[in-house]
């Protein structure tokens, strides 16, 4: 994916991540597509890698269309693996027998918590994820990545909360 895509596809979860459920769930489907088929299957082909993207992409946004239930729990689950991914690569904490632990453990406890806090964790977890996107289309320094990622996610939770409130009213 281009970096101006991960920048539009952050934008557009920061701002509107619990408006736009099925394009969230739509984008930790995709970037789980690619990050199973380009780091854990090791696949070198760009092209089956963004298929794979593509693929696991339409197939979460068909669910939060039609499985809006369902979608919550593959959605918290994909989206808490994809944080836990990025938090243990910018880490370093890589070793295999860590990654999968802590991938699935970051899984199930987006899951859960999208479950029981839909709207607020929704929110967050968009935040989150869009703030990522935005900083993964560059290349910063990892302490500069940290501190954007923070100001992107905090920003996102407020206008995303502004937007909830002004809904509620």
């Amino acid at each position: 994916m281009t970096p101006l895509l991960y920048v539009a596809a952050g934008i557009l979860l920061l701002a509107g991540g619990r408006k736009l459920f099925w394009f969230f769930v739509g984008v930790v489907g995709f970037i789980t597509g690619l990050t199973f088929a380009d780091h854990i299957l090791t696949i070198n082909s760009p092209a089956i890698t963004l298929a794979a993207g593509i693929i696991l992409g339409i197939i979460g946004i068909f669910i939060a269309v039609f499985m809006q239930s369902f979608a919550i729990f593959v959605a918290g689950f994909l989206a808490g693996s994809y944080i836990a991914y990025m938090v243990i690569t910018s880490f370093g904490l890589i070793p295999e027998a860590v990654f999968w632990i802590t991938y699935i453990a970051g899984g199930i406890a987006g899951a859960i918590l999208l479950f029981f806090l839909f709207d607020w964790v929704l929110i967050a977890l968009s935040s989150i994820v869009g703030a990522l996107l935005i900083t993964e289309a560059f290349s910063l320094a990892p302490g500069i990545e940290a501190a954007i990622v923070i100001a992107l996610t905090l920003a996102g939770i407020f206008i995303q909360t502004k937007f909830l409130s002004m809904g509620n009213s």
